[in-house]
């Protein structure tokens, strides 16, 4: 069976600059007023390369053991520093490991994008989060230990071929001939003068 993800939020970066979710904050436990006196590095989030268009983001803080890890394996693509009010800009490694269509607008050729991504995570540690959200001690992390795994990619979803399929055959065999008898009995006849 395959992996069901929950997406937790979908949001368009116009100018590649957004704000983390609240919720994506939560999950991957990145909390502001926990870093205030940390020095820059450990105030940010980690996008790590997991596949073609898709990364993994964890809190640098909360990950500082394992990031020298994923360096020398080669999938640390960068980190984000976030503001007190979670905004910052998507780096540039990211948005060529998503994939993402950026363009340049003048007339300050200030780089945008029409692309839509999709923050998500595995569904059983999403139940899992929002269990553990409505008691009283909260999250804190997966039940087995370890990081969240929250991941961000372009909102292209390869939906399978049936769903395709089904609509091309409604379209074709249903839709189609019945708008084409629509159109027929609209058009005005013309009246016979004998």
């Amino acid at each position: 069976m395959p992996a069901e993800y929950v997406v937790l939020r979908a949001v368009h970066p116009t100018y590649l600059s957004l704000q983390l979710p609240t919720e994506v904050a939560e999950v991957i436990r990145f909390d502001p007023t926990e870093l205030a006196n940390l020095h820059a590095p450990a105030r940010g989030i980690a996008f790590l390369a997991r596949g073609s268009g898709v990364v993994r983001v964890v809190a640098s803080f909360r990950a500082g053991e394992l990031l020298p890890v994923e360096t020398a394996k080669n999938r640390y693509l960068a980190t984000a520093h976030l503001s007190d009010k979670l905004l910052f800009n998507l780096p540039e490694a990211v948005v060529h490991h998503l994939g993402i269509k950026t363009q340049e607008r003048p007339p300050r050729r200030t780089e945008f994008t029409d692309d839509s991504l999709v923050w998500f995570l595995p569904a059983p540690e999403y139940y899992e989060y929002r269990a553990l959200q409505r008691t009283r001690k909260g999250w804190a992390g997966p039940v087995d230990g370890g990081l969240a795994h929250v991941y961000l990619a372009r909102s292209l979803i390869p939906w399978n071929r049936e769903l395709e399929e089904l609509e091309r055959r409604i379209d074709v065999e249903e839709w189609h001939p019945r708008l084409q008898l629509l159109e027929q009995l609209r058009k005005p006849r013309r009246a016979v003068v004998g």
